[in-house]
């Protein structure tokens, strides 16, 4: 290779310029993807999406174009575009690895891979919880016909939980399925949600995320606790739900009498409190409170006329004050 020769690869290998559509394409690898500057990579893409259109090469083209979409998307992490991402990976039957410019896969695990993404940030988002259960399932539905596939993007996109298998993954969005579903229908039927707690901690323990199993675990004793009130004397299921302890004076013969009786000991299982369903409870508390409201204001109208007095008795002196400082000045 001449001199002159040395110079121009050197510029193009420097500028990218004069390089052909293939030059191009392996530039977004060198350039950007195995330095992992995704940035220049998905530019260097779009250029070799250009430069194969013009040399009508459709099936380059639109890998091209996939190929700056993703690595675009996992730069930018906007998760609006990722509906476009998806339709360009359908139009395509495979396309190289992330990371790799020689390894080819599958377009279609990867689109529903964007799929159950895309449910599960509609989850995240959601207000009700289940509109949160139902995202939640479709997601793990998705995952789950992916079976033992490697996930591409959950990791690189910064999701929670498993994000190496799909199968894995699959079973975490399936316990958050059902932990929403637990919350929607803990309020109905603390029994029902239970269940669905009960299939969740399983869930999560198949997916190895130990911390949520826990938190499911110690939910789940929560709403399984059942307790008779005190006042009413009717049965309870759902501590803090539907049962809660208020402070009262109790003392061992209290619990005496009620173990005679034969009845509830655990109203009583909680020193100085005993427990209260949330009618009798809430009935109490929203009787005080209008106690509390009438006192109030009865106080405010027999302290009102007397601050009134006070303020005026203030108003004279400080009138008083200031005829004496005149006084005082015109002396002067």
């Amino acid at each position: 290779m001449g001199l002159l020769d040395k110079v121009k690869q050197n510029i193009k290998e420097t500028t990218g310029r004069g390089l052909s559509a293939q030059e191009q394409y392996q530039r977004a690898y060198q350039k950007g993807v195995f330095v992992k500057d995704y940035g220049a990579a998905a530019d260097n893409f779009d250029k070799a999406f250009d430069r194969f259109q013009e040399d009508h090469n459709v099936e380059m083209a639109l890998r091209s174009q996939a190929n700056s979409a993703l690595y675009t998307l996992l730069v930018s992490k906007d998760w609006a575009s990722l509906n476009g991402v998806i339709a360009i990976l359908e139009s395509l039957e495979e396309i190289e690895r992330i990371g790799s410019d020689n390894e080819m896969v599958r377009t279609g695990p990867l689109a529903t891979e964007l799929k159950a993404l895309q449910l599960e940030r509609q989850a995240e988002q959601a207000e009700s919880t289940g509109e949160k259960k139902q995202a939640y399932a479709q997601a793990s539905d998705l995952l789950m016909t992916l079976g033992t596939e490697t996930l591409s993007f959950t990791d690189m996109l910064g999701g929670s939980g498993p994000t190496d298998k799909a199968l894995l993954r699959a079973y975490y969005c399936g316990a958050l399925s059902d932990y929403y579903a637990a919350l929607n229908e803990v309020t109905i039927s603390p029994a029902r949600a239970h269940d669905y707690l009960q299939k969740s901690a399983v869930r999560f323990r198949q997916a190895g995320v130990a911390e949520w199993s826990s938190k499911v675990e110690g939910y789940m004793d929560q709403v399984k606790m059942k307790r008779h009130c005190w006042i009413c004397g009717r049965e309870m299921q759902g501590r803090n739900i539907f049962y809660q302890y208020y402070p009262a004076n109790t003392e061992q013969y209290h619990r005496k009498s009620i173990e005679a009786s034969g009845d509830d000991v655990g109203m009583l299982d909680t020193e100085g409190s005993v427990a209260l369903c949330t009618v009798c409870g809430s009935a109490i508390e929203k009787q005080a409170d209008a106690y509390a409201v009438k006192r109030a204001n009865e106080i405010r109208e027999w302290v009102t006329p007397l601050l009134q007095n006070h303020e005026e008795s203030l108003v004279n002196h400080a009138q008083r004050l200031q005829r004496l400082e005149s006084i005082a000045h015109s002396h002067n």
